[in-house]
Order: C-alpha cells, then sequence, then structure tokens
C-alpha cells in the first residue's frame, strides 16, 4: 500500500522535533509497524522514552488536546477544557499505544 509506505518513508526520515507544535500526529499503522518503526522514530525525533521519564514531573510535548501533562509513572495526567468546565484526564505515554490519543513528550517545562 502506497499511503502507508509513504507514512513509514516519512518517519524513516523525520527530522528532530523543534517544538510540540512541530511534533506530526501519530499514524494510523499495523502493531509491528508501530512498534519497529514509529515508536523508534519518535524517540530519535526527541521524544522521550518511559524509562527517562520522573515521576512528578510536567513534560511539554503533543497529544490532541494538551501540549503539556505530568507523569505520574503509569500514565500523564493533564488539564482538559470541554464545553466550558475543566478537568484532569490520564492519557497514555506513545509506547503504550491503546489506539487512542497518545502524549509525546520532548523536554521537562520549566
Amino acid at each position: 500500500m502506497k499511503k502507508n509506505e509513504d507514512i513509514l518513508e516519512m518517519w524513516n526520515t523525520r527530522e528532530q522535533f523543534v517544538d510540540e507544535d512541530d511534533i506530526p500526529d501519530i499514524p494510523v499503522v499495523t502493531k509491528e509497524d508501530y512498534v519497529n518503526i514509529i515508536i523508534p522514530n519518535i524517540i530519535r525525533c526527541g521524544g522521550i522514552p518511559k524509562s527517562k521519564l520522573v515521576i512528578g514531573k510536567t513534560y511539554v510535548g503533543s497529544c490532541r488536546n494538551a501540549s503539556e501533562a505530568t507523569w505520574n509513572g503509569k500514565t500523564f495526567t493533564y488539564k482538559r477544557y470541554k464545553f466550558g468546565s475543566t478537568f484532569f484526564e490520564d492519557i497514555n505515554h506513545f509506547e503504550d499505544d491503546d489506539e487512542y490519543d497518545l502524549f509525546i513528550p520532548i523536554k521537562v517545562k520549566i
């Protein structure tokens, strides 16, 4: 499938992330391609692997609804604004794909 090949090639040749706005959407690919191609390239481009995260630290990064989230040792928690309400929501790290939105951390928030 040409589209899938183009997506994987883009990730294989992707440059370092400049900031949270420079992180592209995570593509929908096979589990094998996600584990073998997408995850290593997110890390190569500046995504912080789970093994390097610190519990309680807030990270700058990207997901659909936030550009910063706090690591609790299992998931990230971020403040979500929806229909005039504010609440906290958990989101998985990009290494823990659950077929929903994922957070890609790139630096500790200062």
